[in-house]
Protein backbone atom coordinates (compact mmCIF):
# COMPACT_ATOMS: atom_id res chain seq x y z
CA UNK A 1 0.00 0.00 0.00
CA UNK A 2 2.93 2.17 0.92
CA UNK A 3 4.36 1.58 -2.53
CA UNK A 4 0.72 2.16 -4.20
CA UNK A 5 0.91 6.03 -2.42
CA UNK A 6 4.36 6.86 -3.27
CA UNK A 7 3.45 6.04 -6.74
CA UNK A 8 -0.19 8.47 -6.39
CA UNK A 9 2.06 11.09 -4.76
CA UNK A 10 5.22 11.31 -7.41
CA UNK A 11 2.51 11.64 -10.46
CA UNK A 12 0.50 14.07 -9.14
CA UNK A 13 3.89 15.93 -8.64
CA UNK A 14 4.67 15.19 -11.98
CA UNK A 15 1.34 16.80 -13.37
CA UNK A 16 1.60 20.00 -10.85
CA UNK A 17 5.37 20.53 -12.73
CA UNK A 18 3.93 20.24 -16.29
CA UNK A 19 1.29 22.53 -15.08
CA UNK A 20 3.86 25.24 -13.99
CA UNK A 21 6.12 24.99 -16.77
CA UNK A 22 3.18 25.40 -19.31
CA UNK A 23 2.37 28.92 -17.51
CA UNK A 24 6.09 29.54 -17.64
CA UNK A 25 6.14 29.01 -21.63
CA UNK A 26 3.33 30.98 -22.01
CA UNK A 27 4.53 34.02 -19.86
CA UNK A 28 7.71 33.94 -21.44
CA UNK A 29 5.83 34.29 -25.34
CA UNK A 30 4.05 37.23 -24.20
CA UNK A 31 7.11 38.93 -22.99
CA UNK A 32 9.39 38.04 -26.37
CA UNK A 33 6.27 39.08 -28.55
CA UNK A 34 7.70 42.71 -29.00
CA UNK A 35 11.35 40.69 -30.17
CA UNK A 36 9.60 38.37 -32.01
CA UNK A 37 8.13 40.95 -34.54
CA UNK A 38 11.45 42.62 -34.69
CA UNK A 39 13.54 39.19 -35.32
CA UNK A 40 12.01 36.65 -37.72
CA UNK A 41 11.81 33.45 -36.75
CA UNK A 42 12.29 29.77 -38.50
CA UNK A 43 9.94 28.45 -36.01
CA UNK A 44 7.40 26.37 -38.15
CA UNK A 45 3.85 27.59 -38.18
CA UNK A 46 1.81 26.60 -35.47
CA UNK A 47 -0.80 24.44 -37.25
CA UNK A 48 -1.74 20.77 -36.58
CA UNK A 49 -0.15 19.65 -39.15
CA UNK A 50 3.86 21.49 -39.31
CA UNK A 51 3.52 20.65 -35.24
CA UNK A 52 2.85 16.91 -35.90
CA UNK A 53 -0.42 17.22 -33.83
CA UNK A 54 -2.98 15.66 -36.59
CA UNK A 55 -5.11 12.69 -35.02
CA UNK A 56 -3.62 9.12 -35.53
CA UNK A 57 -4.83 5.69 -35.11
CA UNK A 58 -2.36 2.88 -33.92
CA UNK A 59 -3.54 -0.99 -33.76
CA UNK A 60 -2.77 -2.37 -30.41
CA UNK A 61 -1.34 -5.68 -30.77
CA UNK A 62 -3.45 -7.88 -28.93
CA UNK A 63 -3.73 -11.80 -28.46
CA UNK A 64 -7.32 -11.71 -29.64
CA UNK A 65 -6.17 -9.74 -33.22
CA UNK A 66 -3.10 -11.20 -33.64
CA UNK A 67 -3.53 -14.97 -33.34
CA UNK A 68 -7.05 -14.70 -35.59
CA UNK A 69 -4.43 -13.48 -38.71
CA UNK A 70 -2.08 -15.82 -38.71
CA UNK A 71 -4.62 -18.15 -38.75
CA UNK A 72 -6.86 -16.74 -41.21
CA UNK A 73 -3.19 -16.02 -43.72
CA UNK A 74 -2.49 -20.33 -43.35
CA UNK A 75 -5.90 -20.86 -44.34
CA UNK A 76 -6.31 -19.08 -47.21
CA UNK A 77 -2.86 -19.24 -48.61
CA UNK A 78 -1.99 -23.13 -48.24
CA UNK A 79 -5.01 -23.88 -50.48
CA UNK A 80 -4.15 -21.15 -52.88
CA UNK A 81 -0.70 -22.54 -53.07
CA UNK A 82 -1.62 -26.07 -53.65
CA UNK A 83 -4.23 -24.70 -56.54
CA UNK A 84 -1.09 -22.68 -58.21
CA UNK A 85 0.80 -25.75 -58.01
CA UNK A 86 -1.53 -27.80 -59.44
CA UNK A 87 -1.75 -25.33 -62.46
CA UNK A 88 1.74 -25.58 -62.87
CA UNK A 89 2.33 -29.17 -63.21
CA UNK A 90 -0.45 -29.50 -65.51
CA UNK A 91 1.37 -27.46 -68.02
CA UNK A 92 3.61 -29.53 -70.51
CA UNK A 93 6.99 -28.77 -71.16
CA UNK A 94 9.73 -30.20 -73.32
CA UNK A 95 13.29 -28.82 -72.98
CA UNK A 96 15.53 -30.25 -75.76
CA UNK A 97 19.32 -29.01 -75.12
CA UNK A 98 21.04 -28.94 -78.86
CA UNK A 99 24.70 -27.16 -77.54
CA UNK A 100 26.52 -29.87 -78.86
CA UNK A 101 24.80 -30.58 -81.95
CA UNK A 102 25.82 -33.31 -83.89
CA UNK A 103 26.40 -32.65 -88.03
CA UNK A 104 28.12 -35.40 -90.58
CA UNK A 105 31.18 -34.07 -92.03
CA UNK A 106 29.78 -34.27 -96.50
CA UNK A 107 33.61 -34.78 -97.06
CA UNK A 108 35.27 -36.92 -94.38
CA UNK A 109 31.65 -38.33 -93.82
CA UNK A 110 33.17 -37.98 -89.73
CA UNK A 111 30.17 -37.04 -87.27
CA UNK A 112 31.70 -33.82 -85.39
CA UNK A 113 29.58 -31.70 -83.01
CA UNK A 114 28.95 -28.00 -83.87
CA UNK A 115 31.02 -26.42 -81.18
CA UNK A 116 34.05 -28.65 -82.96
CA UNK A 117 33.20 -26.82 -86.60
CA UNK A 118 33.14 -23.33 -84.75
CA UNK A 119 36.46 -24.15 -83.03
CA UNK A 120 38.13 -24.98 -86.40
CA UNK A 121 36.32 -22.18 -88.00
CA UNK A 122 36.80 -18.88 -85.40
CA UNK A 123 35.49 -16.49 -87.75
CA UNK A 124 31.89 -15.40 -87.85
CA UNK A 125 29.09 -15.97 -90.19
CA UNK A 126 29.40 -19.78 -90.57
CA UNK A 127 26.31 -21.86 -90.17
CA UNK A 128 26.21 -25.61 -88.90
CA UNK A 129 23.04 -27.58 -89.95
CA UNK A 130 22.43 -30.39 -87.40
CA UNK A 131 19.65 -32.10 -86.15
CA UNK A 132 18.06 -33.44 -83.17
CA UNK A 133 15.47 -36.40 -82.21
CA UNK A 134 13.08 -35.78 -79.66
CA UNK A 135 9.97 -37.75 -78.10
CA UNK A 136 6.82 -36.39 -76.84
CA UNK A 137 5.45 -39.06 -74.24
CA UNK A 138 1.96 -37.33 -74.45
CA UNK A 139 0.42 -34.80 -76.56
CA UNK A 140 0.23 -31.19 -76.24
CA UNK A 141 -3.25 -29.80 -76.54
CA UNK A 142 -3.82 -26.44 -77.38
CA UNK A 143 -1.69 -23.23 -78.18
CA UNK A 144 2.01 -24.64 -77.84
CA UNK A 145 4.85 -21.43 -77.80
CA UNK A 146 8.62 -22.31 -78.43
CA UNK A 147 11.01 -20.73 -76.86
CA UNK A 148 14.72 -21.12 -77.22
CA UNK A 149 16.93 -21.04 -73.87
CA UNK A 150 20.30 -19.43 -73.12
CA UNK A 151 22.29 -20.26 -69.98
CA UNK A 152 25.32 -18.47 -68.65
CA UNK A 153 24.40 -15.10 -70.81
CA UNK A 154 24.67 -12.07 -68.77
CA UNK A 155 22.57 -9.79 -70.34
CA UNK A 156 22.08 -7.75 -67.31
CA UNK A 157 26.10 -6.38 -67.52
CA UNK A 158 25.80 -2.95 -66.97
CA UNK A 159 27.54 -2.07 -70.07
CA UNK A 160 25.96 -4.28 -72.00
CA UNK A 161 22.02 -2.90 -71.04
CA UNK A 162 23.41 0.65 -71.71
CA UNK A 163 24.56 -0.31 -75.25
CA UNK A 164 21.76 0.87 -77.39
CA UNK A 165 20.32 4.18 -78.67
CA UNK A 166 16.36 4.28 -78.07
CA UNK A 167 16.50 7.49 -80.31
CA UNK A 168 17.73 5.54 -83.60
CA UNK A 169 15.57 2.45 -82.40
CA UNK A 170 12.25 4.77 -81.98
CA UNK A 171 13.35 5.37 -85.92
CA UNK A 172 14.31 9.39 -86.03
CA UNK A 173 15.81 10.51 -88.72
CA UNK A 174 18.73 12.78 -87.37
CA UNK A 175 19.54 9.73 -84.95
CA UNK A 176 20.27 7.19 -88.04
CA UNK A 177 23.64 8.97 -88.41
CA UNK A 178 23.91 10.83 -85.08
CA UNK A 179 24.77 7.89 -82.93
CA UNK A 180 24.63 7.80 -79.44
CA UNK A 181 27.97 7.57 -77.68
CA UNK A 182 26.83 4.77 -75.42
CA UNK A 183 26.63 2.36 -78.04
CA UNK A 184 30.89 2.34 -78.52
CA UNK A 185 32.50 0.33 -79.42
CA UNK A 186 29.60 -0.31 -82.07
CA UNK A 187 29.17 3.17 -82.49
CA UNK A 188 30.45 3.20 -86.55
CA UNK A 189 32.25 0.37 -88.37
CA UNK A 190 35.09 1.27 -90.93
CA UNK A 191 33.81 0.10 -94.60
CA UNK A 192 35.66 0.14 -97.71
CA UNK A 193 35.35 2.96 -100.22
CA UNK A 194 35.91 2.11 -104.44
CA UNK A 195 39.01 3.77 -104.05
CA UNK A 196 40.57 1.68 -101.39
CA UNK A 197 39.54 3.83 -98.66
CA UNK A 198 38.02 3.26 -94.98
CA UNK A 199 35.08 5.71 -93.87
CA UNK A 200 33.53 5.05 -90.40
CA UNK A 201 29.65 4.51 -90.97
CA UNK A 202 27.13 4.75 -88.31
CA UNK A 203 25.80 1.24 -87.19
CA UNK A 204 22.64 0.48 -87.49
CA UNK A 205 21.19 -0.50 -85.10
CA UNK A 206 23.76 0.47 -83.12
CA UNK A 207 25.07 -1.15 -79.63
CA UNK A 208 26.21 -4.33 -77.95
CA UNK A 209 23.07 -5.69 -77.64
CA UNK A 210 22.35 -5.53 -81.44
CA UNK A 211 25.32 -6.75 -82.63
CA UNK A 212 24.79 -9.84 -80.36
CA UNK A 213 21.03 -11.34 -81.68
CA UNK A 214 20.91 -14.52 -81.70
CA UNK A 215 19.95 -16.11 -84.84
CA UNK A 216 19.38 -19.99 -85.59
CA UNK A 217 16.62 -20.81 -87.40
CA UNK A 218 14.53 -24.50 -86.61
CA UNK A 219 12.22 -26.57 -88.50
CA UNK A 220 10.33 -29.38 -86.61
CA UNK A 221 8.82 -32.54 -88.04
CA UNK A 222 6.84 -34.71 -86.65
CA UNK A 223 8.11 -38.35 -87.76
CA UNK A 224 4.81 -40.39 -88.26
CA UNK A 225 4.62 -44.00 -88.77
CA UNK A 226 4.75 -45.78 -92.27
CA UNK A 227 7.88 -42.58 -92.84
CA UNK A 228 5.46 -39.89 -93.70
CA UNK A 229 7.67 -36.69 -92.52
CA UNK A 230 4.94 -34.03 -91.10
CA UNK A 231 6.52 -30.43 -90.98
CA UNK A 232 5.54 -28.25 -87.63
CA UNK A 233 4.23 -24.87 -88.82
CA UNK A 234 5.47 -22.18 -86.93
CA UNK A 235 4.45 -18.69 -86.45
CA UNK A 236 6.98 -15.64 -85.65
CA UNK A 237 4.32 -12.96 -85.26
CA UNK A 238 2.88 -11.72 -82.15
CA UNK A 239 5.35 -13.00 -79.86
CA UNK A 240 6.39 -9.08 -79.31
CA UNK A 241 5.28 -6.86 -76.48
CA UNK A 242 2.40 -4.21 -78.29
CA UNK A 243 4.01 -1.83 -75.95
CA UNK A 244 7.36 -2.09 -77.50
CA UNK A 245 6.27 -2.39 -81.13
CA UNK A 246 4.08 0.32 -80.62
CA UNK A 247 6.19 3.06 -77.92
CA UNK A 248 9.88 1.67 -78.54
CA UNK A 249 10.49 0.77 -82.07
CA UNK A 250 9.87 2.54 -85.31
CA UNK A 251 11.79 3.04 -88.83
CA UNK A 252 13.20 6.36 -90.25
CA UNK A 253 12.30 7.68 -93.67
CA UNK A 254 15.89 6.14 -94.37
CA UNK A 255 18.28 4.06 -93.55
CA UNK A 256 20.99 5.64 -96.18
CA UNK A 257 24.23 6.62 -94.82
CA UNK A 258 24.39 3.45 -92.55
CA UNK A 259 26.08 0.22 -92.18
CA UNK A 260 25.37 -3.38 -90.61
CA UNK A 261 26.89 -4.27 -87.57
CA UNK A 262 30.21 -6.09 -87.89
CA UNK A 263 27.98 -9.79 -86.72
CA UNK A 264 25.61 -9.29 -88.85
CA UNK A 265 25.54 -10.58 -92.80
CA UNK A 266 22.91 -8.20 -94.19
CA UNK A 267 21.62 -4.59 -93.24
CA UNK A 268 18.66 -3.42 -91.14
CA UNK A 269 17.04 -2.15 -94.25
CA UNK A 270 17.24 -6.10 -95.70
CA UNK A 271 15.38 -7.48 -92.31
CA UNK A 272 11.94 -8.23 -92.82
CA UNK A 273 9.82 -4.77 -90.86
CA UNK A 274 13.58 -3.16 -89.86
CA UNK A 275 13.58 -1.86 -86.46
CA UNK A 276 10.13 -3.31 -86.19
CA UNK A 277 10.85 -7.40 -86.74
CA UNK A 278 9.52 -9.01 -83.94
CA UNK A 279 12.71 -11.01 -83.30
CA UNK A 280 14.82 -8.47 -83.10
CA UNK A 281 12.28 -6.21 -80.35
CA UNK A 282 12.28 -9.97 -77.97
CA UNK A 283 15.94 -9.68 -78.35
CA UNK A 284 16.58 -6.15 -77.46
CA UNK A 285 14.28 -6.53 -74.40
CA UNK A 286 17.30 -7.54 -72.02
CA UNK A 287 17.07 -10.66 -69.02
CA UNK A 288 17.50 -9.68 -65.64
CA UNK A 289 18.97 -13.48 -65.19
CA UNK A 290 22.02 -15.57 -66.69
CA UNK A 291 19.59 -18.11 -67.60
CA UNK A 292 16.68 -16.53 -69.38
CA UNK A 293 14.11 -17.80 -71.91
CA UNK A 294 13.14 -15.95 -74.59
CA UNK A 295 9.46 -16.62 -77.08
CA UNK A 296 10.42 -17.49 -80.61
CA UNK A 297 7.83 -19.23 -82.47
CA UNK A 298 3.86 -20.36 -82.08
CA UNK A 299 2.99 -23.74 -83.09
CA UNK A 300 0.12 -22.96 -85.78
CA UNK A 301 -3.17 -24.79 -84.90
CA UNK A 302 -3.55 -27.05 -88.75
CA UNK A 303 -7.67 -28.12 -88.86
CA UNK A 304 -7.73 -31.59 -90.41
CA UNK A 305 -4.09 -32.60 -89.35
CA UNK A 306 -2.46 -34.56 -86.88
CA UNK A 307 -1.73 -30.91 -85.29
CA UNK A 308 -5.41 -29.70 -84.94
CA UNK A 309 -5.62 -29.63 -81.06
CA UNK A 310 -1.57 -29.27 -80.91
CA UNK A 311 1.08 -31.47 -80.95
CA UNK A 312 -0.23 -35.06 -80.90
CA UNK A 313 2.80 -37.60 -79.13
CA UNK A 314 5.29 -39.39 -80.77
CA UNK A 315 8.95 -38.55 -82.05
CA UNK A 316 10.17 -35.36 -83.87
CA UNK A 317 13.34 -34.50 -85.61
CA UNK A 318 14.40 -30.86 -84.74
CA UNK A 319 16.69 -29.30 -87.25
CA UNK A 320 18.78 -26.17 -86.08
CA UNK A 321 20.77 -24.04 -88.63
CA UNK A 322 23.49 -23.77 -85.69
CA UNK A 323 25.31 -20.04 -86.06
CA UNK A 324 25.30 -18.66 -82.56
CA UNK A 325 28.08 -20.17 -80.55
CA UNK A 326 28.05 -20.32 -76.74
CA UNK A 327 30.37 -22.56 -75.98
CA UNK A 328 33.16 -20.44 -75.80
CA UNK A 329 31.74 -18.65 -72.35
CA UNK A 330 30.27 -22.49 -70.83
CA UNK A 331 26.59 -21.15 -72.11
CA UNK A 332 23.92 -24.17 -73.38
CA UNK A 333 20.94 -23.55 -75.53
CA UNK A 334 17.97 -25.41 -75.25
CA UNK A 335 14.60 -24.81 -77.42
CA UNK A 336 11.56 -25.66 -75.07
CA UNK A 337 8.05 -26.57 -76.34
CA UNK A 338 5.40 -25.07 -73.84
CA UNK A 339 1.95 -25.04 -73.37
CA UNK A 340 -0.21 -22.50 -71.01
CA UNK A 341 -2.57 -22.20 -68.52
CA UNK A 342 -4.71 -19.23 -66.86
CA UNK A 343 -1.42 -19.10 -64.31
CA UNK A 344 1.10 -18.42 -67.66
CA UNK A 345 3.59 -20.63 -67.72
CA UNK A 346 5.51 -23.55 -65.91
CA UNK A 347 6.63 -22.28 -62.56
CA UNK A 348 5.95 -23.97 -59.43
CA UNK A 349 8.07 -21.37 -57.13
CA UNK A 350 4.27 -19.18 -56.41
CA UNK A 351 2.81 -22.28 -55.40
CA UNK A 352 5.45 -23.34 -53.18
CA UNK A 353 5.94 -19.95 -52.03
CA UNK A 354 2.20 -19.54 -50.72
CA UNK A 355 2.17 -23.09 -48.90
CA UNK A 356 5.45 -22.48 -47.15
CA UNK A 357 4.11 -19.07 -46.14
CA UNK A 358 0.78 -20.62 -45.25
CA UNK A 359 2.05 -23.46 -43.09
CA UNK A 360 4.70 -20.99 -41.18
CA UNK A 361 1.94 -18.51 -40.50
CA UNK A 362 0.01 -21.64 -39.14
CA UNK A 363 2.73 -22.79 -37.26
CA UNK A 364 4.02 -19.67 -35.43
CA UNK A 365 -0.09 -19.45 -34.43
CA UNK A 366 -0.10 -22.21 -33.01
CA UNK A 367 3.35 -21.65 -31.23
CA UNK A 368 1.55 -18.24 -29.91
CA UNK A 369 -1.68 -19.95 -29.03
CA UNK A 370 0.10 -22.46 -26.79
CA UNK A 371 2.14 -19.28 -25.33
CA UNK A 372 -1.06 -17.40 -24.69
CA UNK A 373 -2.71 -20.31 -22.89
CA UNK A 374 -0.04 -21.08 -20.73
CA UNK A 375 1.46 -17.27 -19.74
CA UNK A 376 -1.11 -15.10 -20.90
CA UNK A 377 -3.63 -15.03 -17.90
CA UNK A 378 0.04 -14.07 -15.23
CA UNK A 379 -0.78 -10.13 -16.58
CA UNK A 380 -4.73 -10.17 -15.77
CA UNK A 381 -3.43 -11.64 -12.48
CA UNK A 382 -1.24 -8.72 -11.51
CA UNK A 383 -3.72 -6.15 -12.31
CA UNK A 384 -6.03 -7.69 -10.13
CA UNK A 385 -3.56 -8.25 -7.31
CA UNK A 386 -2.90 -3.99 -7.75
CA UNK A 387 -7.04 -3.43 -7.89
CA UNK A 388 -7.70 -5.22 -4.71
CA UNK A 389 -4.49 -3.59 -2.83
CA UNK A 390 -5.89 -0.21 -3.59
CA UNK A 391 -9.06 -0.84 -2.05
Amino acid sequence: MSELRERQTASANSAADRENSNSTAQLNGQNNGEDGEKKKSNKPANTAFKQQRLPAWQPILTAGTVLPAFFIIGIIFVPLGALFLVTSNNVQEKEIDYTSCTYTNATTNETLTCTDLFDSQPNMGITCRCAVTFELETAMEGQVYMLYKLTNYYQNHRRYVNSRDDLQLLGEAASQTGVSTDCKPYERKDVENDDNSTSAIPIAPCGAIANSIFNDTFNITFLEDGNMDEPVQLDGSGIAWNSDKTTKFGNPPSFDGTTNPPNWLTSIQNVTNGYQNEDFIVWMRTAALPTFRKLHRKVVIQEGTVFDKGLPKGNYSLTIDYSYPVHMFDGTKSIILTTTSWLGGKNNFLGIAYIVTGSLCILFGAVFLLIHIKHGHRGNNLEASSTSELE
